[in-house]
């Protein structure tokens, strides 16, 4: 039987979009096995307390006190506990609560990118963790009261935790500081976030140009004046670390999940996988499931 990931309607089930407010902030404890599954916004998890293994988009890391975790829309996860369990602070949110003006340009990219190798998690040091624990229990609190202004202290709160885990997350994994000039038009945010939330869909710069009604050439310009990268190729990294996942973590067919990820073509899929990483999806598969033979359990993964 084809195991499918499940989707995760965050926001509905929380009741996030009735309050017209894209953002959910919650305090839970994980037991034994949390299954794999994908949600359309972004997520920044604290370990707060226990131990375990987390596995995104196939590729394994350790959970203790002082993990944070951030997730892109579609990323395939899942989490396996020690026998303590795992206390997590989380918030989910919809990427468009970030983008309410151009003030958070400077890191929108950073929040957005694929393209530089990192990983998806960071373990804080002593002083960042207490900072960063402390606004996500502020954000939390806020979340479960009513004051006047509320959701804008939520969003303060949530850029200042985010700023804490990129500039770890930076210090941690070696990465170049980004430049300044990402000042630009609501437009080119616009479709930014629209192309991370529709990438599995049948997209096209001549798409985006009758979505947003801009020429393709401003589209094309702004878009790799801001990302530093083509839209196609911007496109096909999405595509292809959503299939990376679900080649590592579900028994789905090659075909299918060239399917769901978007591609018109199972050439196209295939010649695009390869270009990204150095194997056919098989050849991909196959390796890694060799490779984590020592790993937690995963999801029965067949041979096509």
């Amino acid at each position: 039987m084809v195991k499918f990931p499940e989707y995760e309607d965050v926001l509905s089930l929380s009741g996030a979009v009735s309050r017209k407010f894209s953002c959910v902030v919650t305090t839970h404890t994980l037991q034994k096995h949390y299954a794999l599954h994908h949600h359309d916004v972004l997520e920044l998890a604290l370990v707060v307390s226990g131990t375990g293994t987390e596995f995104i988009n196939g590729s394994p890391h350790k959970l203790q006190p002082g993990t944070v975790t951030f997730l892109r829309p579609h990323d395939m996860h899942e989490i396996f506990c020690d026998d303590s369990g795992v206390e997590v602070i989380c918030c989910m949110f919809d990427i468009s609560l970030l983008f309410g003006s151009t003030m958070e340009a400077d890191f929108g990219t950073i929040i957005l990118g694929t393209n530089d190798g990192s990983t998806s998690y960071v373990d804080l040091e002593p002083l960042p963790y207490a900072e960063m624990r402390s606004c996500l229990e502020k954000m939390r609190l806020e979340y479960l009261d009513d004051k006047l202004a509320k959701n804008s202290y939520i969003r303060s709160k949530l850029i200042e935790a985010l700023i804490i885990y990129f500039r770890a997350h930076q210090k941690s994994n070696n990465l170049p500081s980004p430049s300044s000039n990402y000042r630009t038009k609501k437009l080119i945010w616009n479709v930014i976030q629209y192309v991370n939330t529709h990438y599995m869909d049948d997209l096209s710069l001549e798409t985006l140009s009758s979505q947003f009604d801009a020429s393709v050439s401003a589209i094309s310009l702004s878009f790799k004046e801001v990302m530093g990268t083509n839209f196609l190729h911007y496109l096909h990294s999405l595509r292809i670390r959503r299939a990376t996942g679900l080649l590592l973590n579900t028994s789905m067919s090659v075909l299918d999940i060239s399917v769901e990820t978007g591609f018109q073509s199972f050439r196209t899929f295939s010649r695009v996988f390869v270009k990204f990483e150095g194997l056919s999806p098989r050849e991909y598969r196959l390796k890694c499931a060799r490779g984590t033979t020592n790993l937690p359990s995963m999801p029965d993964v067949s041979k096509n």
